[in-house]
């Protein structure tokens, strides 16, 4: 690559996707679609066609399983799902079919149906208004792309192997397979004009760890190769040709974030308590089996909260059977001990769904058949949970949780439930064990009568993110109202306190496993309402740990004491972050 000489500093800002910071010359990679030409064909030679569509759809389906087989080596199962959709993509017969109908109908070159077709699908994506699904359209095009590479004969887009200093790419688009496939050992950041922190190759970047900022709008037409870049993939921000002294800035900063992980690390082992002694359990948030791994690597006690609906959506559009909910939860235990696995049961519904749960479309799905309501509406697929619950708490320490509680009969209902499925594994001479029923207290109707559910609950847990919209009446994926999503607002501490004081009463362990567990602000906040048990993302485990290692609970409680007295959720954030600061050592490396 060519190196240009420094030019004018340029700042750029993006969307911070994936941590850390990269120094390193620009490398603008060109667009991966090339210009597709309509070719007439004559009848007799669609056969032909159909035939060397068909070679080149095997073609990239081999490329993508390699891919796939390579990341869930390097990043594990959870991660190697991006590719396996796009393996799906190439298997739905109905797209295939179509392509192939349109090559003998005009009749037209492969190249050109395909392209035609895959048109109309990234239309329908580009349309979606929820971002997650708007970056599913990436996976589509980067199907496109590698079929057509096979279709003309092209190897693949970038060859980096002969690169022999740190670069950052710079792209327009950059789909998963580009991400996954990049040169490593040089390739040290990502800067691309689209996506965001939902898109599938966000996703990869994190997982491999590579720092990255997307939604950077035109930066691959302002960037030239050979530009100096500095990245920082928390913030978003990229600048471009750095001033020396500015170079210099990002230097000390890259080397103060390599220490503070080297002294994160070192935490690991550590308890997560007070300097007054009081003990608070750290425990992991997950969705996928192998990021049991990655809970215990950052110092989780546990898995706090597992969310077996991905369960359910990775089988869709068939709903798992009894052995594969035994199978998952039985690995989970293994892996788990000696700690806990807290299961919370089928929670789909609002911004999740499978092709088969539920059955229909509704217009306010946050506030429908969902949680702990779709289970005893659908009992038979409910039991079939429970059962492989109870099994594999014969191997482990499991818990169940049920979501979206919102009355006593719910909680009647399920408990009856489960001892119902436990009858029947008595009955068949199947191994199982007893599991404790826990309440997810996130409808404030449940938080306003926690002194009755606490009753006949073994268990709470505080589901802030959505005990927080519903209370706000916010929803946190609107831009026109995200900035009212206040985690410290009054009556979200006065709800907490509420749920906190009445498991105190009860004896009862509390856990919170919302966003604002993660929060190492929020999270000094919690311990001083009465919270002593915060799951959370793997990744935030270290730094929370690193907060409550530094204050007093007796200094929290003080803290929170003068919080519910404030009025507005600026007050309290305000507040909160300063006395948080000031109890922290000087040189705290404190992360907020």
């Amino acid at each position: 690559m060519t190196l240009r000489n420094q030019e004018t500093e340029e700042n750029l800002q993006g969307i911070g996707v994936s941590p850390g910071i990269a120094i390193g010359r620009a490398l603008v990679l060109e667009g991966r679609h090339v210009g597709v030409v309509r070719v007439d064909l004559e009848t007799s030679q669609t056969a032909r066609e159909v035939a060397r569509f068909r070679s080149a759809v095997r073609t990239a389906w081999r490329q993508i399983r390699e891919l796939r087989d390579r990341i869930r080596v390097e990043a594990g199962e959870a991660y190697a799902r991006v590719f396996q959709a796009q393996i799906l993509i190439l298997k739905d017969r109905a797209l295939l079919r179509e392509v192939e109908a349109l090559i003998r109908r005009d009749p037209v070159n492969a190249e050109w149906a395909l392209r035609t077709v895959i048109g109309r699908y990234t239309e329908v994506f580009a349309q979606l208004a929820d971002a997650a699904q708007r970056d599913r359209g990436s996976d589509i095009e980067d199907v496109e792309a590698r079929v057509q590479a096979a279709l003309s004969g092209r190897k693949g887009r970038h060859d980096l192997a002969g690169l022999n200093e740190d670069v950052i790419v710079v792209s327009a688009s950059l789909a998963p397979s580009d991400a996954a496939g990049l040169n490593r050992d040089h390739v040290v950041g990502l800067a691309i004009d689209g996506g965001g922190p939902t898109s599938h190759t966000a996703v990869i970047a994190s997982a491999l760890g590579v720092p990255a900022v997307a939604g950077l709008r035109d930066a691959s037409a302002r960037v030239r190769s050979g530009d100096l870049l500095a990245l920082d993939g928390s913030s978003g921000s990229v600048t471009r040709n750095p001033s020396e002294a500015d170079l210099e800035r990002w230097r000390e900063a890259a080397a103060r974030l390599a220490q503070r992980e080297r002294d994160l690390a070192a935490l690991r082992d550590q308890p997560a308590a007070t300097l007054d002694g009081a003990r608070i359990a750290l425990l992991a948030n997950i969705e996928f089996e192998d990021e049991t791994l990655a809970a215990r690597r950052h110092g989780a006690e546990g898995i706090g909260l597992y969310r077996s609906e991905f369960l359910y959506l990775g089988s869709a559009p068939a709903l798992p059977d009894e052995q594969r909910h035994y199978a998952v939860y039985r690995g989970l235990a293994e892996r788990a001990r000696p700690h806990e696995v807290v299961i919370r049961t089928l929670d789909l519904g609002g911004e999740k769904e499978a092709a088969s749960v539920p059955a229909r479309r509704e217009l306010s799905p946050a506030l429908g058949l969902r949680g702990v309501r779709l289970g005893l509406r659908r009992p038979e697929m409910f039991r079939v949970q429970l059962r492989g619950i109870l099994r594999a708490a014969a191997h482990g320490k499991v818990r169940i949780l049920l979501p979206m509680v919102g009355g006593l009969e719910e909680l009647r209902q399920a408990r009856a439930a489960v001892a119902e499925a436990a009858r029947e594994l008595a009955r068949e001479g199947i191994p199982w064990s007893e599991v404790p029923l826990g309440v997810m207290i996130e409808v404030p109707a449940a938080a306003l009568i926690v002194d009755r559910l606490a009753r006949e609950a073994d268990f709470l847990s505080l589901g802030t993110n959505d005990l927080i919209q519903y209370t706000l009446a916010v929803d946190r994926g609107s831009e026109a109202v995200s900035y009212l999503y206040q985690p410290l607002h009054p009556a979200i501490l006065h709800l907490v306190r509420r749920v906190a004081d009445e498991a105190s009463r009860r004896g009862l362990r509390l856990s919170v496993c919302g966003e604002m567990a993660g929060d190492p602000v929020a999270a000094v906040a919690l311990i001083g309402l009465g919270v002593t048990e915060l799951s959370m993302t793997p990744a935030a485990i270290p730094a929370v740990k690193q907060v409550i290692r530094g204050v007093t609970l007796r200094e929290a409680r003080a803290m929170m004491v003068e919080a519910l007295r404030l009025d507005t959720a600026g007050e309290v954030e305000e507040m909160v972050r300063r006395r948080v600061l000031s109890l922290l050592p000087t040189e705290f490396a404190c992360p907020i």
